[in-house]
């Protein structure tokens, strides 16, 4: 479905439905009738038509000025939210009445096509200049002419009556139509949600292990390391022990930012063990800071997106620094920043604008971290990426203060 500022008419109405109410209603009432989009074009046949217009129609010069002059009589009525009554470009008298669904303007129901009493003869209709300008003949301008009714104003009234119910009861099919199909997404994404639930208790059973036994086996091989005299071994378990537990054992939605910092250092810790003298880390943060609340695990997916995507293929120097502001007395700005191998151009352009990257082991985890901020904070949060090929990659983490 197409978004509401995008709404086609054939995006919320049946055309094949629309045509079959219109030729019932036409053959109830006198009315000349032709429902149009937002560019005056007919999106099903039209009826009782008058000779007369039929005849200025069936010139494409004529009928190029009566879709033109069909768009503008709409876009008036919608401007006015109200039907208007207007003279056409012939002179005869017609009717417009808006069809707009949730505020958006989709179209219009137009006719008339008569003139009006006390004010019009068919005198007033200059043939010969249609005849000449849409390359009609004269004499069945004329016979077609002497068709065209001359009404009371009451018969205008009866005739604007007419098109706004008709033009409203399009607008609730339109309405209807929006409905089911939001209905309809919001069931799909239930579905979703509910499989990704089951994907995920799935993946937690997976995971499931014993943490005292695993705390209590980490806390051990410590003791050991710290009898053998390896002191880097004894800090680099229990770092792994103090990373864990606060990952098994934090269940805030959202922790201190100096909580998570503190969690990030261990992890770099370990990484950077692991990487030797490859990779080195450095964090800068406010101290003001500290105790202003995170979402729990923004940190940590993007710390290792550039070590994993970033460094990991570099062979000396590569470094990931980690950097606080605040831009303003609301908000937050923490830049999370590498110097590897960087994100191509046309990939960045995707991320940036909220692109589905399911299938990039790129796009993921930095397209679930923006969609969680945006959900707890709204649009105006989330992530900025800057990246250059061979350069590095800047990740730009905007949130709000709260305490």
């Amino acid at each position: 479905m197409n978004s509401l500022k995008d709404l086609k008419f054939s995006d919320i109405i049946d055309i094949n439905t629309l045509k079959d109410i219109q030729d019932k209603l036409a053959k109830i009432v006198i009315f000349s009738a032709v429902t149009t989009d937002i560019h005056g074009v007919p999106v099903c046949n039209e009826n009782n038509f008058t000779p007369f217009c039929k005849l200025i129609r069936s010139s494409p010069k004529g009928c190029k000025n009566c879709i033109s002059c069909d768009s503008q009589a709409g876009f008036m009525a919608m401007k006015d939210k109200k039907p208007r009554v207007y003279k056409c470009h012939t002179g005869l008298i017609d009717c417009a009445a808006p069809i707009i669904v949730n505020d958006i303007y989709v179209g219009a129901v137009l006719g008339g096509q008569v003139l009006l009493k006390g004010q019009q003869t068919r005198d007033s209709i200059d043939l010969n200049w249609i005849s000449k300008n849409y390359e009609l003949p004269l004499e069945k301008l004329k016979e077609a002419a002497e068709r065209i009714e001359i009404v009371e104003s009451d018969y205008l009234q009866n005739c604007v009556s007419f098109y706004t119910f008709l033009a409203n009861y399009i607008a609730e099919m339109g309405l209807h139509t929006l409905t089911q199909e939001k209905l309809l997404k919001e069931s799909e994404e239930k579905i979703k949600l509910e499989q990704y639930a089951k994907k995920m208790q799935l993946k937690t059973i997976q995971a499931q292990i014993n943490p005292h036994f695993l705390f209590n086996t980490l806390n051990t091989i410590a003791s050991m390391a710290l009898i053998e005299n390896a002191p880097t071994t004894e800090e680099l378990i229990y770092n792994l022990s103090d990373l864990l537990r606060y990952s098994l054992r934090n269940l805030e939605e959202f922790p201190k930012l100096k909580d998570e910092i503190t969690n990030i250092k261990r992890y770099l810790f370990i990484q950077a063990l692991r990487y030797s003298d490859r990779i080195s880390y450095e964090i800068n943060i406010d101290e003001s800071l500290n105790e202003y609340r995170i979402p729990t695990m923004i940190l940590q997916p993007l710390v290792e997106n550039s070590l994993v995507h970033g460094l990991e293929t570099k062979k000396e120097g590569g470094k990931i620094t980690i950097n606080s502001t605040s831009n303003s007395k609301k908000d937050i700005i923490i830049e999370i920043s590498d110097n590897g191998r960087g994100i191509n151009s046309s990939i960045l352009n995707l991320l940036n604008n909220s692109k589905d990257l399911s299938d990039s082991g790129l796009g993921i985890g930095l397209q679930n971290t923006d969609n969680r901020l945006k959900h707890y904070f709204g649009r105006d949060y989330g992530l900025k990426i800057e990246s250059t090929l061979d350069v590095g990659t800047k990740v730009y983490i905007r949130i709000p203060k709260l305490k």
